[in-house]
């Protein structure tokens, strides 16, 4: 059996020495920043993202806002601390040089513009003059917006712009700027015109907290996730007006609610129904996305009869005005989510499983041509799972996740261009670029860098920036092609190092790779 073994870089920083450190404990993992996403600006020059504070003692999570310089011209200040790849089984080739380090460049221009409130899920206006958030500070968890100067990289104002009963998270800005995209929990049976559906809502939900009854009827499966009830409500999508009232200060004070909502403007439901919209999922790349011209929104969800027994998550469409959704992935009976328009508007990327009912299938990469309405596999025989996954600029590359072995590799594959296999078979050309345990993708406007978050065994989550204008290594299957294992990775950087200081005073133990062969002759590694 052929194997190959992409050997990744291993990430590390250089920290006084062992006899200096104490073993890492629990209160110390308590004290680590907790790294999430990283959003490009719309001009390319800054990164935004949030980290979770941990209070021990208070026994809460908080999420504050930083924001780091994104250096799109790294490449031409740094040497090459790219990755060889090299045959072999369960015996990765170590980098032929150092981790990069956070050396006052990379990484030194970090800070926290956003720290009085709680605020995550960070996303930008398409103008980078303001970027919405989400904050339990006022009315539970609902939009915000924040004024952002991109000379300084400061916050120069915040306000909230949803006042909804149901709550609000989940917020996306639709590419022409005038709208912005929410998810609520919504009771179904409250669905009508806006202003009628949101005094509904509000009025069950009174009536809900004010009971005196706590007990509970379900009728059907699926009424509980985790620790949460759905207490009868269901996931809906809600599209806001931006400019109108709540977000334009230049509209006369009377114009507004005593809470600075707008009295001419209420959200919208698009997804009116019984159903969840999006469904239940553990993290990982959004349901939904707007089309490039705002106009259109694809969103996931499952209309089957029995969803406790179904893995038939749908992707529909719907215009931004409200109408009829659409199935576009109707003749699928397995999974399809997370959609993702390309740039150019020709088609929608999205991850698809092909065996109905099989939550473990294997999660393949499609493409949709939206004037054509047909559907390609992008990675047929790609052998791991894709994870997440973000456009190049002009719409000719995606860049996805996935694990190999145990890395979690960055690979591009091509969207039109083909090439032959043994079997006569056309295939997208597909390429591994970057090494290491790599999730949360997002490129830079310009197409020439990827930035992303990156953990390991011994080191939390900080956000990496790579050069994709390399090679990288032919990988069609996820191994290195046959005889092209001397290639090398593409240049990467460290751009945070939030948890330095603490990991410099502290040892962990290193772990160590091991493997077998399994049943079938598979090879199994640990």
């Amino acid at each position: 059996m052929r194997r190959f073994l992409i050997a990744a870089c291993v990430v590390a920083v250089v920290f006084p020495s062992a006899a200096q450190k104490r073993p890492f404990t629990f209160e110390d993992m308590m004290k680590l920043k907790r790294v999430e996403e990283p959003v490009v600006s719309p001009d390319g020059k800054w990164v935004l993202f949030a980290a979770v504070d941990v209070d021990l003692t208070a026994n809460t999570k908080t999420p504050h806002v930083w924001v780091v310089p994104l250096d799109t011209h790294v490449s031409q200040k740094r040497g090459d601390p790219s990755t060889t790849l090299r045959a072999g089984v369960g015996h990765p080739a170590k980098a032929g040089s150092s981790a990069p380090q956070d050396d006052g460049t990379t990484g030194g221009g970090k800070r926290e513009i956003i720290s009085d409130q709680d605020a995550e899920r960070l996303r930008w206006a398409p103008d980078g003059k303001r970027f919405a958030f989400v904050s339990t500070k006022e009315g539970g968890s609902q939009i915000w917006i924040a004024d952002f100067d991109g000379a300084t990289g400061t916050v120069t104002g915040k306000r909230r712009l949803t006042h909804i009963a149901t709550e609000a998270d989940g917020e996306l800005w639709s590419p022409d700027g005038k709208n912005i995209l929410f998810v609520s929990n919504v009771y179904p049976e409250c669905d009508g015109a806006p202003a009628e559906e949101a005094a509904c809502n509000g009025q069950k939900l009174k009536q809900s907290k004010e009971s005196k009854v706590s007990a509970q009827i379900f009728t059907h499966l699926l009424y509980r996730h985790w620790n949460a009830y759905k207490e009868g409500r269901r996931s809906h999508l809600f599209v806001i007006a931006i400019g109108v009232c709540g977000d334009d200060r230049r509209r006369a004070l009377l114009d507004r609610t005593a809470e600075g909502g707008c009295l001419h403007t209420s959200p919208r439901d698009l997804t009116a129904g019984d159903h969840d919209a999006p469904p239940f999922h553990l993290g990982g790349q959004d349901m939904y996305a707007f089309s490039p011209d705002g106009q259109e929104i694809c969103f996931t969800s499952n209309h089957d009869e029995d969803q406790a027994t179904s893995t038939n998550n749908d992707l529909f469409t719907v215009p931004v005005n409200g109408g009829p959704a659409k199935n576009i992935t109707a003749d699928n009976k397995a999974g399809d989510e997370t959609p993702l328009y390309s740039p150019d508007g020709k088609y929608i990327a999205y991850r698809a499983q092909a065996r109905a009912g099989y939550e473990s299938d294997r999660w393949r990469l499609m493409l949709y041509d939206r004037k054509a309405a047909e559907k390609k596999d992008l990675t047929d025989d790609f052998e791991q799972w894709v994870g997440s996954f973000a456009w190049s600029p002009d719409s000719k590359a995606i860049y996805f996740s996935s694990e190999h072995l145990r890395h979690q590799i960055i690979y591009a594959v091509e969207t039109s261009s083909k090439v032959t296999t043994e079997k006569g078979k056309a295939e997208f050309l597909r390429r591994a670029i970057v090494g290491g345990f790599n999730d949360d993708l997002a490129v830079s406007p310009d197409g020439k860098t990827l930035a992303f978050t990156r953990m390991s065994v011994t080191a939390p989550n900080e956000i990496y920036e790579a050069d994709v204008r390399g090679d990288g290594c032919p990988a069609r299957t996820g191994d290195v092609d046959r005889g092209q294992e001397n290639c090398s990775l593409n240049k990467e950087w460290l751009l945070t190092s939030l948890n330095e200081q603490l990991l410099s005073q502290t040892d962990m133990s290193s772990a160590e790779a091991f493997g077998f062969t399994g049943a079938h002759g598979d090879w199994v590694e640990g």
